[in-house]
């Protein structure tokens, strides 16, 4: 993963359970931030919240700045 990245994490209390791949919205999440080159990550054990970690690449000044 290249140098400059932006991270963001998300965290909840809630009962937690959330699982990417069960059909949630979550999936859409994943796809449109892998499809910018980046990585979600999702930690959601039963009974203890869930986490979201998103780390994208940041792309250099645009020429049209």
């Amino acid at each position: 993963m290249p140098h400059d990245v932006l991270e963001v994490t998300i965290t909840d209390d809630g009962t937690g359970g959330a699982e990417p791949g069960r059909g949630s919205g979550l999936v859409g999440l994943v796809d449109r931030v892998e499809a910018n080159g980046g990585r979600l990550t999702v930690s959601s054990p039963p009974g203890r919240g869930t986490t979201l970690t998103v780390r994208l690449p940041l792309s250099g000044p645009s020429a049209d700045m």
